[in-house]
């Protein structure tokens, strides 16, 4: 009994360590923070709260890294990927899906759209205010 205690506090331990590094990579070396946006986003399954992060790179990319809290769970859908421009777009890193954004003329809203192509495929509105 013991022994089993012990091996499911591993499993748990090692799954929330392989989780969150999952969320870090992909972030370039020398990347700078220049802008987070928090607001809500609503799907036909999901809801609940949306966080960005807009990042400055080395060479001028602008790698963007965020996640969905989903109040239904209480567990969050992380995603990153890149601003060209106004735009971006980014995939999640554990569902299977994408979402997609643009960026306000005065860079104080970012609105857009997903699409989890993972069951129940939920797609879906959002958007976020510069904090």
């Amino acid at each position: 009994m013991k022994r089993s205690v012990h091996i499911g506090i591993l499993i748990l331990t090692v799954t929330f360590l392989l989780y969150g590094c999952a969320t870090l990579e992909g972030l370039p070396q020398g990347s700078v923070l220049v802008a987070e946006y928090e607001g809500p986003f609503n799907g036909k399954f999901f809801w609940g709260s949306i966080h960005v992060d807009i990042y400055e790179a080395p060479g001028g990319a602008r790698p963007i890294m965020g996640w969905f809290n989903q109040d239904t769970s209480g567990t969050n859908q992380y995603f990153r990927g890149a601003m060209k421009g106004s735009q971006f777009a980014a995939q999640f890193t554990i569902a299977d899906g994408s979402i997609s954004g643009e960026l306000s003329a005065d860079g104080a809203l970012l609105t857009g759209v997903y699409n989890l192509t993972d069951f129940p495929f939920d797609r879906g509105t959002w958007s976020a205010k510069k904090k």
